[in-house]
């Protein structure tokens, strides 16, 4: 393709490279001939401006003329139009006033503006003023030469005819030369000079190779034509070569005095003869440019271009500049389909249409960048003057793409949300019998294909259970002439696995009513049909156990609106479940704590915190009015954006009855365990006692002797002081005795460590100093204070010595030991520590030693209560009471307690 274009391209320029050259060379010749005659005016040498010895001269006006247009066609031909124009308009003036000469010729005769005296010699009439011949060309040439390369088509055409008249009348001047008896004769009444005849052909040679050129380069486009244009500029064509002259003619003789009546009649005959001939041509021109034009303007309102063999475009109809946007000049000249960056569709964008038989359909670009869809169809044929033509007849049809197009993307969309949400597009032709699924659809029903494609074989597979059901639905259907139906039924698939469909269908019917066709779309639910099953056993479940689980169930909106009310909290209240939900909760909770309860609420709706896993303890209001304590345990739950806060009420008015009658019963037997241990420590206090209010009667009965003696003084005191000290210590011992076995309420305060521990020593070492007891102290200074109950604290102190006690007396006199420690934990707790230097606790012993009745004692008694209740005693302090063996031998019992620093509150 692209060497077949060149070789046309080469095989075109050539003649044209030729035009150029030979216009050239005959504007050179008509310009040096110009100058030549200048020349001989100048220098006075009559043959450079005869040519010939007795010819008429070419007179200095005119040759400045000829040299002018000569200069202007070879500019022309450089493409130098600025240059030309101006040169163009110089000889039109000399020619217009060269025609003009009689009616001046009082005030200025141009023709003697150049070498006047020189012309004067040669006492010629007429001297220095152009002839009829010279005006004609002057004023001819170079209009001819400006229509060759106006930009207007009528103007190029015509400007063969205007070229022609200087033509022909240098022919027949340089004829009438040739052929006269006495060419000087001729000369003088033509006043035609040979070098004047030589430029005028040379000129309008060049000027006619110059307009074949331009000819050639605008024939490779069809243009308009425009009828009333071509009527005026071929009569004036016709008639403006005679118009100069014949002025010329009537203003010459009457400037001699001749008789202007009979010239007047010759040139208005002359006119008048022209004038009828250029109607008649006129005429024949008009209807046949008119009938081209109605032609024209029909081909205009079609799509349709030109091109060349080469795909030049060389016609662009109206219809195409307003399909593509592209303007006459743009296109012209173009190649058409490097123009419209035409392409052909790939094979997912084109479309089957009817008009594309026989053609081709293109995807081109409009002028805006804009795509539009075509379907081109293409009629060759060949003619004389331009070869082979294209006629491109052009159908757009990008709307017709753009609603396939939106058709096939909205079947494309619905065959893919059929095909994601599994639903089965049907279509029954009840005459035939034949049903037409949508792709993939007995697939997923676990189907051949094929196995739904009429009704006996859909009848075969359809749950029998389903299939009156079915039949009646379309029945009543039909009868009723219903639009539509809906249908649900289980279809029994190849493995025997039941699939449950739901759909609805439309009806069509014929003209007498019966049904033709139904076309419908079928889903499979049968996942979703199982999980609506399981999730009706799961609430009917839920149901069941929230109406058998003995807390009460209330679920609460986020304003606080009750929205179910279950049966224990019907129990619980004693009110309905309609006499409540919907109103607000505060209405089952006392007065004097509903803004605590819905400060609570609005805290967790505003921040989430609280309420949800946290165990909340209140009191509630029956509908009696009978207030009892609730526990209180919330969850949340969103459904469809709303808040559901689902609160489980337990009554704990037992639980704290029973929590009650506990404490008292520990309590109780906190006071039985210090009794049964007074009572061992009886005989032990008794010898303990006994010594101190023995020794206060021997000092008070040694102080009487010594009175009755007459004795005193320091003596008799010092023995009253010692009784007295006796009498402090027996009373302390009762003191503690009592303090240890009554019974009162727990009382927290800040006690000291020290003081606490040795009372306890104190009160349980009391008559056991023949058992040969060692008791040491390691106490830390940091430890000092303790936040307790100090009696509860030494009864734990009073069970863990005697236990050590009663351990001890199982080892060797020298080794019994017991060691007391304190210690500063970094919790701000106080450890405690008993140590002894017995034998140990079992191993099995460990595992339930505070247990309640466990004891090590065996036969010796106890009632194994005294370790439980000191654990109960040290976790109500919120500390922690352990057991386990020393590594050097001996058990320990370790406890804390809340420290308390020194100074502080």
């Amino acid at each position: 393709m692209h060497v077949d274009t060149m070789k046309l391209g080469a095989a075109g320029l050539g003649p044209k490279r030729l035009n150029v050259s030979a216009a050239k060379t005959l504007a050179v010749i008509a310009f040096v001939c110009g100058l030549t005659t200048l020349l001989g005016w100048a220098l006075d040498i009559p043959l450079l401006y005869r040519f010939l010895p007795t010819t008429y001269p070419l007179w200095p006006l005119s040759g400045l003329a000829y040299t002018c247009i000569a200069a202007g066609v070879l500019a022309d031909q450089a493409e130098r139009r600025r240059l030309a124009l101006p040169l163009y308009a110089i000889a039109l003036t000399i020619g217009v006033l060269g025609t003009a000469q009689p009616l001046i010729h009082p005030w200025i005769n141009p023709g003697m503006l150049l070498f006047p005296s020189r012309i004067e010699v040669l006492g010629l009439p007429h001297g220095g003023n152009p002839g009829v011949n010279a005006v004609v060309y002057q004023l001819m040439l170079p209009i001819a030469a400006l229509a060759c390369r106006s930009r207007w088509r009528l103007l190029r055409e015509v400007a063969p005819l205007v070229a022609i008249a200087p033509l022909a009348l240098a022919l027949s001047s340089a004829t009438a030369m040739m052929l006269a008896t006495k060419p000087s004769v001729v000369n003088l009444d033509l006043r035609a000079s040979v070098p004047g005849t030589i430029i005028a052909m040379s000129l309008t040679a060049a000027i006619l190779l110059g307009h074949w050129r331009v000819v050639g380069q605008a024939s490779a486009r069809i243009e308009r034509p425009q009828p009333s244009a071509i009527q005026t500029v071929v009569a004036g064509a016709i008639l403006l070569p005679a118009l100069p002259a014949t002025i010329e003619l009537l203003l010459e003789r009457r400037a001699d005095g001749a008789m202007i009546p009979g010239h007047l009649v010759l040139g208005m005959f002359n006119v008048l003869a022209i004038g009828l001939i250029a109607y008649w041509a006129v005429h024949r021109v008009g209807r046949e440019q008119t009938a081209r034009a109605e032609l024209t303007l029909a081909l205009d309102g079609a799509t349709v271009t030109m091109t060349d063999a080469r795909g030049a475009i060389i016609y662009w109809s109206l219809g195409c500049q307003q399909l593509y946007g592209f303007t006459e000049a743009e296109a012209l000249g173009a190649n058409i389909y490097m123009l419209l960056r035409a392409r052909c569709p790939s094979w997912n964008s084109s479309y089957a249409l009817p008009d594309a038989d026989g053609a081709q359909e293109l995807v081109e670009q409009r002028k805006d960048g804009s795509e539009l869809h075509v379907i081109e169809r293409q009629l060759r044929f060949a003619t004389p003057d331009r070869g082979a033509i294209v006629v491109h007849s052009i159908l757009d049809i990008s709307e017709r793409v753009s609603a396939l197009r939106a058709l096939r993307a909205s079947e494309e969309r619905l065959a893919q949300a059929a095909a994601a949400h599994e639903l089965g597009i049907f279509d029954w032709d009840v005459g035939s019998d034949h049903v037409n699924w949508s792709p993939g659809t007995e697939q997923r029903l676990g189907l051949r294909p094929g196995a739904l494609s009429n009704f006996e074989s859909w009848r075969h597979l359809i749950n029998p259970d389903d299939l009156e059901s079915l039949r009646n639905t379309v029945t009543l259907a039909t009868k009723e002439r219903a639009d539509r139906f809906a249908f649900r039924y289980r279809l029994d698939n190849q493995e025997g696995v039941a699939r449950t469909l739901e759909g609805s269908a439309r009806c069509f019917y014929g003209a007498n009513g019966e049904l033709i066709r139904v076309v419908g779309a079928a889903l499979d639910i049968t996942e979703r049909d199982e999980r609506e099953a399981a999730l009706r056993r799961r609430e009917a479940q839920m149901r069941t156990v929230l109406e058998t689980v003995p807390d009460a169930m209330i679920v609460l909106g986020s304003d606080g609106s009750i929205l179910q009310f279950s049966a224990a909290a019907e129990l619980l209240w004693g009110y309905r479940a309609s006499e409540v939900v919907g109103r607000h909760f505060t209405m089952l909770i006392p007065s004097d704590e509903a803004e605590a309860d819905e400060e609570l609420l609005r805290r967790f709706i505003e921040t989430g915190e609280g309420l949800v896993g946290e165990v909340l303890v209140g009191t509630a209001l029956t509908a009696d009015g009978r207030r009892f304590p609730a526990e209180m345990r919330a969850g949340v739950a969103r459904s469809d954006g709303h808040l559901l806060i689902t609160v489980f009420i337990r009554d704990l008015s037992e639980r704290v009855a029973a929590e009650q009658r506990l404490s008292e019963l520990n309590n109780e037997i906190a006071h039985v365990s210090r009794q049964s241990a007074m009572s061992e420590m009886a005989a032990d206090l008794a010898h303990e006692l006994n010594q101190p209010l023995s020794a206060t009667a021997n000092f008070l009965a040694a102080a009487r002797m010594l009175i009755e003696r007459g004795e005193g003084g320091p003596r008799v005191t010092d023995l009253l002081r010692m009784g007295s000290e006796q009498t402090q210590r027996a009373g302390e011992i009762i003191r503690r005795l009592r303090a240890f076995v009554a019974r009162g309420e727990v009382e927290m305060r800040v006690e000291s460590v020290e003081r606490t521990i040795r009372d306890a020593v104190e009160l349980v070492l009391v008559g056991t100093g023949h058992f040969n007891l060692r008791v040491s102290f390691n106490l830390d200074p940091a430890a000092r204070f303790i936040l307790a109950d100090r009696i509860q604290v030494q009864q734990v102190l009073v069970n863990l010595l005697r236990n050590a006690v009663q351990a001890l007396k199982m080892v060797d006199p020298d080794d019994r030991q017991i060691t007391i420690t304190s210690e500063t934990l970094p919790d701000e707790m106080v450890a405690i520590t008993v140590t002894d230097s017995g034998p140990g606790l079992p191993a099995h012993v460990l595992e339930t030693l505070f247990s309640r009745f466990s004891t090590t004692k065996g036969g010796a008694g106890g009632m194994g209560i005294g370790l439980s209740i000191s654990k109960r005693i040290i976790e109500g302090h919120g500390g922690i009471l352990s057991a386990e063996n020393a590594p050097g031998g001996g058990a320990s019992f370790r406890f804390t307690l809340p420290g308390v620093e020194e100074g502080e509150e």
